[in-house]
């Protein structure tokens, strides 16, 4: 766990090769905000570890589990996305689906998935450039919060995990879509976020892997668009539209002064 860093004189603290980039009276972004899982947190191994106590609880191949998971993941996202379910409707609704791929009930599924949150190791979720960007972009001055989707848990157990990383202490604002009952790409949910931050959303910049929910999510709100895509040569950036693409999250740095 880590503490993020407040000054009151951020640009004294920064590294002279970042001195250049950042005039903060003149930056048109005044906020970042940023999307939860594989984004700042990895869901992969999330899901290995409910594949690992599925497979231990249920008697049933992990490799099955695993396969089971990611269908349901990917079949769950298009129903959040098109369907009349709010933020908290399709947690429960994930979590039946869920049970009956793995021919269990909807209680068993939420054991397990208590026992996954009481058992990982938190610190094996946080990406390596996510410690580092945000203690940057706090010396720096910016705020900074999180708009999260929720898929088969509720966002109580990742705000834990969240606060046991030492994430929480760095956001001003946090927002999950079954708190509010709205879910990404739907822009209430970003300009929800802009009234509580206090940023009108021309001057937020949202970071995220999603094109959809993120990035389109975003634009829709009139934010800026960061695309997180880790498995990308390079970052790019399209300043006429608003939006930037980069390999890693310490590019933040790099693109929001462009944008």
């Amino acid at each position: 766990m880590y503490t993020c860093i407040y000054v009151t004189s951020p640009i004294e603290l920064i590294t002279a090769s970042h001195n250049s980039f950042y005039r903060l009276n003149v930056l048109p972004i005044k906020a970042i905000a940023f999307d939860v899982w594989n984004t700042l947190l990895s869901i992969d191994k999330v899901f290995s570890q409910i594949a690992y106590i599925a497979s231990n609880m249920l008697n049933i191949d992990v490799e099955n589990v695993i396969k089971t998971i990611e269908k349901v993941y990917r079949a769950t996202k298009i129903l959040r996305r098109y369907s009349d379910l709010d933020g908290f409707q399709i947690v429960v609704e994930s979590q039946k689906i869920l049970a009956k791929e793995l021919n269990t009930d909807v209680d068993t599924v939420i054991k397990i998935i208590d026992e996954v949150f009481s058992s990982i190791d938190t610190n094996s979720l946080l990406f390596n450039d996510v410690k580092d960007t945000l203690k940057i972009l706090k010396r720096l001055g910016f705020k900074m919060g999180i708009i999260g989707n929720v898929l088969f848990w509720s966002s109580i157990y990742t705000r834990k995990i969240l606060k046991e990383l030492g994430i929480l202490s760095c956001m001003n604002v946090v927002v999950f879509s079954d708190e509010l009952r709205i879910n990404k790409p739907d822009r209430r949910i970003f300009l929800h976020f802009s009234r509580e931050i206090g940023v009108e959303p021309e001057y937020i910049a949202y970071v995220g892997d999603s094109v959809i929910e993120d990035v389109g999510g975003a634009l829709s709100a009139g934010m800026k668009a960061i695309h997180l895509d880790r498995s990308r040569v390079e970052k790019n950036i399209l300043k006429d539209i608003g939006i930037a693409a980069i390999t890693n999250l310490l590019e933040i740095i790099d693109v929001i002064d462009v944008l």
